[in-house]
C-alpha cells in the first residue's frame, strides 16, 4: 500500500518491484487525476488504485487489511501531533506485516535538508523556525505552507510512541547501522534520511 503516492510513481514503482496490486491513498484530487494519466501510460491501471482521501487520519479500510503500508515523504508534512494518523497506518497493517517509512527526514539530525537547509532550525519553536528561515531567505515570504511544508521532519521514537506490538528491522548497510543495533539502539538514529520498516508483531 502506498500512502501520498506523488502523481503515483511509488505505485508502480511498487509494481515494478513485485507488488501483485496497489492501493495508494492521496488527499490532493489533482495528483490522483495526474497518477491516472502516468500510470495509464505505464500500463499500470489494472494493477494500481489511487483512492482521494481527504481525512487520512481515517482511512476507509477494515484492520489489518494490509500486508505492506509505505509512506514515501509524507509524514513531515503533517503538523505535529501525529499520532493519530501514525495509529491509523499502524491499525491497517496486518500481524506480520510491515510498515515503512522512507523519505521523511529525521529530526534528531542536526540539519534541516528537507525545507529551509539551515542547521538546527527545526528544532526551534514553529514561529521562531519560521521567522528565521525567511529572515535567512531560506523560505519565500509569500508561501502559507509553513506547517505542513516539512520544515521539522520526524524522528524514530515520534513515530513508535503511539503504537504497539512492532519490531524495528534494522538497517545495516553501514558499519554505523551494525553498531548502533548491537547497542541496542535504532540503527538509523542518526542517518538524516532513515529507512524505518516496523514489523507488526501483534
Amino acid at each position: 500500500m502506498d500512502f501520498g503516492a506523488s502523481w503515483g510513481t511509488s505505485a508502480a514503482a511498487l509494481i515494478r518491484a513485485g507488488a501483485s496490486r496497489v492501493i495508494g491513498v492521496e488527499p490532493d484530487l489533482g495528483r490522483i487525476e495526474r497518477g491516472h494519466d502516468l500510470l495509464s501510460q505505464v500500463h499500470l491501471l489494472d494493477r494500481v488504485e489511487l483512492v482521494h482521501t481527504p481525512d487520512t487520519h481515517s482511512l476507509a479500510f477494515a484492520d489489518g487489511s494490509f500486508s505492506f503500508a509505505l509512506t514515501n515523504g509524507v509524514l513531515e508534512h503533517i503538523p505535529q501531533p501525529r499520532d493519530r494518523y501514525i495509529c491509523e497506518l499502524w491499525r491497517i497493517v496486518g500481524r506480520g506485516g510491515h510498515l515503512m517509512v522512507t523519505e521523511t527526514p529525521n529530526s534528531l539530525w542536526p540539519k534541516d535538508i528537507h525545507t529551509t537547509g539551515l542547521w538546527f532550525n527545526h528544532w526551534l519553536p514553529r514561529d521562531v523556525a519560521h521567522r528565521r528561515a525567511l529572515r535567512k531567505g531560506c523560505f519565500r515570504r509569500e508561501r502559507q505552507d509553513w506547517a505542513t511544508s516539512g520544515w521539522r521532519g520526524m524522528n524514530y521514537y515520534e513515530l513508535v510512541r503511539p503504537i504497539r506490538g512492532y519490531r524495528l528491522l534494522h538497517e545495516n548497510t553501514r558499519l554505523r547501522h551494525r553498531v548502533f543495533a548491537a547497542l541496542g539502539l535504532p540503527a538509523s538514529i542518526i542517518d538524516p534520511d532513515p529507512v524505518w520498516v516496523l514489523r507488526k508483531e501483534y
